[in-house]
């Protein structure tokens, strides 16, 4: 069997366990916090290194001064290893929050009485607090019904809600257990049809530092129709930002009804499924786990599996073993990523989490279903024909040979001498066994495939002589992933040509 690259891409979101509790490019550079800033480089360095091929920053955080410093960090190591690393822009979207809290916790016994506020921004305390999403306008009380439930904190505290009063802004509950409640804890309402807008001015000011950034992805939080996808992909026309593609993040029941459409609206979709096991009973999220890496292979898109994967390892230096059977049957199901939100972002253990969750990735893509990729699903896939035909020729090259239980893999490393979306897009598609290393003379592209499945980019300044060159052009790319790569094949012109 030949040394192995990992294919399945990892996203890991940013955060202080990463950047260090540096918040802007003025901090960064001080004399003052010169340990911190070669920690943070360290952090990024190491993460890289162990398979994050995509760095997640997220809106529902922070100032822009702080993620600008983020980027930076992200770019300048990543050019410093040269490895092409996307960025993605994750939007806070309609969300509620808890408000303000006295002494920065409470806790709120099991069986008590408790009072919501949602126009009046009071100081909560264990008998009442106040609730409202970023504009500071929004009235929780018009959405919710008696009997319904009202979800604090991912749902670790429970409120039913036993009376209204929709003028006065004031839902009166039950807490159905013990917790502690504090100030920006996350609000959800299963079920419920939301009365705030999509995006807010927050969210257009954020899709516009996407636009002026040149970030490569925008997570949607809370898509939920084609509709809510048109509004950004409308600001990012006006923007003259095409290439930055969206990712409708689903995560309410209103996103699972209007699946199909959004899909097709999206360039891909997140499998969000901390809020989405808020919203749909818990046994559902797997089934729709897998619906949406299911539909998104054969529509031609890429597919993000993401929230809790390896949450255990914010606080502990192992994971689960739940945890681990998750991340191997996500990439199992054919997803082309998988997303780290909490364990990288502020958890004990940020590169670990990182080389924990590659291993896994790795170990489940050593059996993963080659030839059912090529002959079930692949012919389904949405994609141009003539794209298809060269990612059926190349998948069908690399399909691994003996025991089905202990394959070996030809190649290691495919070289693809190609500036053709489509054709990059099937190759990824098809899950074929190598990596895909796209050698392009195109900049744009370069960071375009972050999320996809097996590719890599390498930038050469003319394609055209690259092709001719291709030996020499081949070795050199694959050098930068691995010391001692394995045996690697290059496709020039439709052809295969070893590389010696």
């Amino acid at each position: 069997m030949v040394s192995y690259f990992k294919r399945t891409k990892i996203i890991a979101t940013l955060g202080p366990a990463i950047t260090q509790k540096l918040w802007d490019l003025g901090m960064l550079n001080a004399p003052k916090n010169a340990a911190s800033k070669k920690l943070a480089y360290q952090r990024m360095e190491e993460i890289i290194k162990s398979g994050v091929n995509c760095v997640r920053l997220n809106f529902s955080h922070g100032t822009h001064e702080e993620q600008i410093m983020r980027i930076t960090i992200a770019r300048e190591v990543a050019k410093k290893l040269k490895r092409n690393i996307s960025i993605m822009l994750d939007t806070k979207g309609p969300e509620i929050r808890v408000g303000k809290i006295e002494n920065d916790v409470q806790t709120i016994e099991m069986g008590s009485k408790v009072v919501i506020h949602t126009t009046a921004p009071i100081v909560g305390n264990n008998k009442e607090f106040y609730v409202t999403d970023s504009t500071g306008k929004y009235n929780m009380a018009n959405d919710v019904k008696v009997g319904g439930l009202i979800l604090v904190n991912d749902g670790k505290f429970q409120l039913r809600v036993d009376e209204v009063n929709a003028s006065n802004g004031l839902i009166y509950c039950t807490a159905l257990n013990k917790a502690d409640i504090s100030e920006k804890r996350r609000i959800n309402l299963p079920n419920a049809t939301y009365s705030m807008p999509f995006m807010s001015e927050k969210d257009r000011a954020d899709v516009q530092f996407a636009c002026d950034h040149n970030l490569d992805y925008i997570a949607a939080s809370f898509a939920n129709s084609k509709e809510n996808v048109e509004e950004i992909r409308k600001i990012l026309r006006k923007n003259k930002n095409k290439h930055i593609q969206i990712i409708s993040k689903i995560e309410t029941t209103h996103a699972i009804n209007n699946i199909d459409e959004i899909i097709e609206a999206s360039d891909g979709i997140m499998v969000a499924r901390g809020d989405l096991g808020l919203e749909i009973p818990y046994y559902d999220v797997p089934y729709w786990e897998k619906y949406m890496i299911r539909k998104c292979r054969y529509i031609g898109k890429p597919v993000i599996v993401a929230t809790q994967m390896l949450d255990s390892l914010e606080r502990n230096i192992q994971p689960t073993r739940a945890e681990v059977t998750d991340v191997f049957f996500a990439v199992e199901r054919g997803t082309d990523s998988t997303m780290l939100s909490g364990e990288s972002a502020q958890g004990l253990f940020p590169v670990r989490a990182v080389s924990t969750m590659a291993e896994i990735d790795v170990k489940s893509e050593l059996l993963f279903d080659y030839n059912r990729a090529l002959t079930f699903y692949f012919p389904k896939a949405k994609l141009p024909a003539k794209a298809k035909a060269v990612a059926k020729k190349i998948a069908t090259k690399l399909l691994p040979y003996g025991s089905d239980v202990a394959p070996s893999f030809p190649y290691e490393f495919v070289t693809l001498f190609t500036n053709d979306v489509n054709t990059i897009k099937a190759v990824s598609n098809i899950r074929p066994a190598a990596t895909i290393v796209v050698i392009t003379d195109k900049k744009e592209l370069l960071t375009a495939f972050g999320i996809n499945y097996a590719i890599q980019t390498y930038f050469v300044n003319n394609l055209t002589k690259a092709k001719k060159d291709y030996n020499k052009i081949s070795k050199l790319a694959v050098k930068g992933f691995k010391q001692k790569p394995g045996k690697t094949i290059a496709f020039v012109d439709n052809k295969f040509k070893i590389v010696k």
